[in-house]
This record gives C-alpha cells, structure tokens and sequence, in this order.
C-alpha cells in the first residue's frame, strides 16, 4: 500500500518548513503541487530534495491544483492512495494519516474526510472559532442526512483518495475552486464508493489562511453552492 502526500501551495514558502515537521511517517514520500506561486517555493522544494510540479492549468485555485496533484499523484508517482496537505502550515494535520492507514487495512475505502467534529473539544482548544463550528456542525447535519452518507465534518481540509476513486470519477470537469471539496463527495456517493472518516486536529491558532465568511467566494457563498450541488444531484436521480 503505498501512500504519498501532496502539499498544494499557493505563495506558503513562509509556512512550508512548519508543514515538513508535520509529515508522519505513515506516509511514503511528498510532492508538492504549486498554484503558479511568485515566491521562491521550488528553490525550498529542491533543498529538501521535495519533487515540484507546477500546476499547467489556464484557471488557477484550489481545485485547478488538486487536479494536477491527484494526477501527478496517480499516474507519475502511481499511488495507491494520495494524502491531501496544505502548504499554509499543514492547518488540518496530516498525523490523522496514522489513523487512516489503520482504517484502510481494515476496510478498502476510496475516500477519506478528516473530521474536525469526532474531537470537537481538542479543536476549540485550538481556536476553532464559534463562527464557522457551528454552521459547520448544523450544515453537515443536514447534508449527512440528506445524501445518507456516513461523515461528520463535509468541509474539511483534510482528505484522502483512493486510486479506484481516481479510475471511477472524471474531475477533470469538477470546479477550479473550493467547490471541488463538495464535488468529490457526491460524485463518490453517485458511484457508490466507500466513503469514512478520522479524527484530525486544525489549528486556528497558529498563522495560516482560510476563507473569509462573506463576500465574493467566501464561506457562505460557497455554502450556497453546495446546496445547488444537491438539489442537481437530487434531480439528476430522479
């Protein structure tokens, strides 16, 4: 089973010592996936003799990267699961990997959500803030109710994909932007693959970036988004 980790980052060379120390050794190796960043990234990447690969898409954001990592991920590196980081830090840690790789030896899942809800009170130690845990908490209530998938946390940072995931779904036409995250839920879900969850912890203490709550591709807008995905999915199958 071999596991390698992408670290996606877009102008982190600041943060991106912070996300090395954070590596568990349930992980083979590391990659970095970067989104066309002006800072000197790729010069960190080769004194650390860390593989860098530049994202070669037109549009650029978060899902524009993801794509490039998974595939660079699946068809360079040919693992059998890929390991989502952040380069802002490692904010959502990837130490919840050791937990992940005790679930897939027992269960061959395709994705993987790190949740942030399964260790509520080690979280809010952390600063995870009231203005986004509890919508947080009653969206992914609902969500979790309305697309009967068994998960806590349908928005976090932390995630891992499974090779067959890789062969089943095309997000190569999936959004360029945050809504990525969301995208790759429901399309697991429309092809009955395995979805489960860790724990994982995410510090908002420490310095690292997040999406503002409102205004142009802010949290709520993206929250409004992902309820359009569902409503689409719930057509589509009818």
């Amino acid at each position: 089973m071999k596991i390698v980790g992408f670290v996606l980052t877009k102008n982190n060379s600041a943060l991106f010592p912070k996300v090395l120390t954070k590596i568990p050794k349930s992980i083979d190796h590391i990659f970095v996936s970067d989104d066309n960043s002006n800072d000197n990234i790729e010069e960190l990447c080769e004194k650390n003799s860390i593989k860098f690969y530049k994202n070669p898409q037109i549009i650029s954001g978060y899902g524009s990267n993801l794509k490039n990592a998974l595939n660079v991920g699946f068809e360079i590196h040919d693992a059998d699961y890929l390991v989502e980081i952040h380069g802002d830090g490692a904010q959502f840690n990837p130490a919840a990997t050791n937990d992940a790789v005790i679930l897939l030896k027992k269960n061959k899942l395709d994705l993987i959500v790190g949740s942030r809800i399964l260790i509520l009170r080690e979280n809010m130690k952390l600063g995870y803030p009231l203005s986004r845990m509890i919508p947080n908490l009653i969206l992914s209530k609902i969500e979790k109710h309305l697309l009967k998938i068994d998960i806590t946390d349908f928005h976090s940072g932390f995630r891992i994909y499974s090779k067959n995931l890789s062969q089943k779904i095309n997000y190569k036409n999936f959004s360029n932007d945050y809504l990525f995250s969301f995208e790759i839920i429901l399309h697991a879900k429309k092809q009955n693959l395995k979805i489960g969850e860790v724990p994982v912890t995410c510090d908002y203490k420490s310095e690292h970036t997040s999406h503002k709550l409102f205004g142009r591709n802010s949290a709520f807008s993206y929250q409004l988004e992902t309820f359009k995905l569902i409503y689409n999915y719930f057509r589509n199958r009818l």
